[in-house]
């Protein structure tokens, strides 16, 4: 059974809360983000009145108070990813706290669980009969974080890295070395099996990561990519990152889209002297007969009450050139409209079996 009415499916970034009154920081896209069949993002912290404060090595803990939970409830929020690196901050108590108050608001959630089975389940949101399926991951974390067969936790993607001198490096002493990153094969069979098993359950399936490099870095590292590329092959329709706090690249690989950073939605830790943007952004994806016939990107800036507003392309300009440019190195082509860039998919995307 296929529905004629076109749906709607919109897409942030990092999300986190800490206001008096948590509801307004969405105030001026609350009715861009309610209009949503389907409404995604990444929740970056625990938000409940639990847990006590694990020793990072000096990086700073953090969580938000379970009143901040009425922003993503006022927001339209359908399903949020939990894997990332500050849910844990406050221990195992404040991640199954916080994934408990997005059951009691009535939003599904992926990335963490009870166990093992949970934190790799997807989120399934359904509307007029059509199923989105969000799996999120973190390649982001502490030892121990890691969700076990019998023990809470996060859905984690590991990645292993080498220094590599550069050819100069006798030349020219203290030269910064090459950097050469790769996920864990173990886990990226893992993510195979939970993308495969989302596919039996749900039409479309997103794929969400917690990856990169924060503090200002730009570039992307090479499990970002391989990473990213791996979860279309293994027949995700669409893949959203998060974690540096700024915008990265979009790539199109056959014909899907993976967007590696969408940035700062809201985040009440934002350090622009840290190399947190300003600039963000919204996915917009267009469904059609249970599949996606349309992938647009929606920029948008943070204001200095870290208020996210969507802008028009005009209006957004610099955030326009800001994700062109960074998108160049894959040959990302976009066609300008009024209110965002289409992603021209450039191949006809593969059908993957339920069977399979």
């Amino acid at each position: 059974m296929t529905t004629k009415r076109e749906l709607t499916m919109l897409i942030v970034g990092d999300v986190f809360v800490l206001r008096d009154d948590p509801p307004s920081v969405f105030k001026h896209v609350k009715e861009l983000m309610r209009s949503a069949d389907f409404m995604l993002g990444n929740l970056e912290g625990s938000v409940c009145d639990v847990g006590k404060a694990v020793d990072k090595l000096g990086s700073e803990a953090w969580k938000a108070d379970s009143r901040q939970l009425s922003a993503i409830e006022a927001a339209g929020f359908n399903a949020m990813n939990v894997a990332n690196n500050h849910m844990m901050d406050f221990g195992n108590e404040a991640m199954l706290a916080t994934i408990d108050n997005l059951d009691r608001i009535g939003v599904k959630h992926c990335g963490g669980g009870r166990n093992f089975a949970e934190a790799h389940a997807p989120a399934i949101v359904e509307r007029d009969g059509c199923k989105v399926a969000l799996l999120g991951y973190t390649c982001v974390f502490m030892d121990k974080w890691a969700a076990g067969p019998n023990n809470a936790g996060l859905a984690v993607v590991g990645a292993r890295t080498s220094y590599e001198p550069p050819k100069r490096v006798f030349e020219t002493p203290g030269s910064p070395p090459i950097i050469h990153t790769w996920a864990i094969a173990e886990h990226k069979a893992q993510l195979a099996k939970d993308i495969a098993a989302a596919r039996e359950k749900a039409d479309i399936v997103v794929c969400t990561f917690h990856w990169g490099v924060s503090s200002g870095f730009r570039n992307l590292t090479e499990y970002q990519v391989e990473l990213g590329r791996f979860a279309v092959d293994s027949g995700a329709d669409l893949v959203f990152g998060h974690h540096p706090h700024l915008l990265q690249g979009i790539e199109v690989h056959d014909g899907r889209a993976i967007f590696y950073s969408l940035g700062n939605f809201t985040f009440a830790r934002h350090r622009p002297h840290k190399g947190h943007e300003y600039a963000t952004g919204m996915i917009r994806c267009r469904i059609r007969d249970r599949k996606i016939c349309s992938v647009d990107f929606l920029p948008a800036r943070c204001d200095e009450h870290l208020e996210p507003r969507v802008l028009d392309v005009d209006e957004g300009r610099d955030v326009v050139d800001v994700i062109k440019g960074r998108s160049a190195e894959f040959g990302t082509q976009f066609t300008e409209a009024r209110d965002c860039l289409e992603i021209v998919r450039q191949t006809v995307r593969t059908e993957v079996s339920k069977a399979a």
